[in-house]
């Protein structure tokens, strides 16, 4: 008996390692590791292409002048910047390639298996109905990536308002012994460091899901067929009436919009602003700027755009409160 217990233990725990070893994630997948460093490769010979093709511009002179157009953007001017910023990114790209590799050799994957070529994931519909739980993961993915996207243009937009307020103070003649008003960069710059940490538990939140998504699509159950009338019925037994949460979500969103895109037009203005009275160091560049003002006009255009958009999100609020008073719900579900 004792025999018998023992090996019924030792089944237990053989199976519960195998669950783990079976357990999916992107760590441990070959096909992860190859499909990101072939995915660097491919921006790496598009940036060949462009490299080849500048290059070759140079050494024939096809397309370099020695003349400066003023009412456009010619291409001797800015072909070394451009070969130079190509040739740093194309070094980023390959930094990126060696960090890939190492950390697939830290969790022990063989140097051939990540140097496969996959073919892309099929994105076959499944005839079979997902599971509750695959429902309930899908959804949460997709809200954790909404959240990551709003931590990565908070992390923009504090970025660039850190570098007008620095150009604003370094602009300033009055010593800093003598000014009444304390700096705004050491503020916003504290700001910027907890935005980038909210990013990053965003990015790790969004991987994890992905590998619990992908981890329960490989070894779930059978899962039922898919069934119209199934499908028809659980949509009929849904309430109509939507519910203080489901307003209070819609009016939460529409804000957030609002709010970033009033954030991001006065960005835009004060960008402007600094634009007027600050030159490029490339005195071609600056000498081309002071006729053509291109880098204003863009400014301008996307101020114009940024106003339009405003308009037409709070028109949607507008219509959402219409909507919301036509449901019969209260007010205050449309505040905060």
């Amino acid at each position: 008996m004792r025999w018998v217990g023992t090996l019924s233990l030792l089944l237990f725990v053989s199976c519960c390692a195998f669950s783990q070893e079976t357990h999916y994630s992107r760590f441990n997948d070959p096909k992860w590791y190859a499909r990101q460093i072939q995915r660097l490769h491919d921006e790496i010979g598009k940036i060949d292409a462009d490299l080849n093709s500048l290059l070759a511009a140079r050494k024939s002179g096809k397309g370099v002048t020695d003349a400066v157009t003023l009412d456009q953007e010619p291409e001797g001017v800015n072909s070394d910047g451009q070969i130079d910023v190509l040739r740093k990114r194309r070094a980023e790209l390959l930094r990126q390639i060696d960090a890939v590799e190492e950390q697939a050799r830290h969790n022990a994957i063989p140097p051939g298996d990540i140097r496969k070529e996959y073919e892309p994931e099929p994105l076959v519909s499944s005839p079979l109905k997902p599971s509750p739980e695959v429902n309930a993961v899908e959804e949460a993915l997709a809200q954790a990536k909404e959240g990551l996207e709003h931590a990565r243009k908070g992390v923009d937009l504090l970025r660039r308002n850190q570098k007008l307020k620095a150009q604003q103070e370094n602009s300033n003649p009055e010593p800093r012994s003598r000014r009444n008003k304390p700096s705004d960069v050491a503020g916003i710059g504290m700001r910027l460091t907890k935005k980038e940490a909210e990013a990053q538990e965003a990015e790790q939140k969004v991987a994890e899901l992905e590998d619990h998504l992908e981890d329960l699509r490989r070894n779930a159950p059978a899962e039922m067929p898919r069934s119209d009338d199934s499908e028809s019925v659980s949509s009929e037994s849904k309430p109509s009436d939507k519910d203080e949460a489901y307003w209070r979500q819609q009016f939460a969103s529409i804000d957030y919009k609002i709010t970033t895109a009033q954030t991001e037009l006065d960005i835009l203005q004060r960008e402007l602003n600094s634009g007027l009275v600050q030159y490029d160091p490339n005195p071609a560049t600056a000498m081309k700027e002071s006729i053509t003002r291109r880098r204003i006009n863009e400014h301008r255009k996307a101020i114009q755009n940024k106003k339009k958009e405003l308009t037409e999100l709070r028109k949607q609020r507008d219509e959402l409160e219409d909507a919301l008073r036509h449901a019969g719900g209260p007010a205050g579900w449309g505040r905060e």
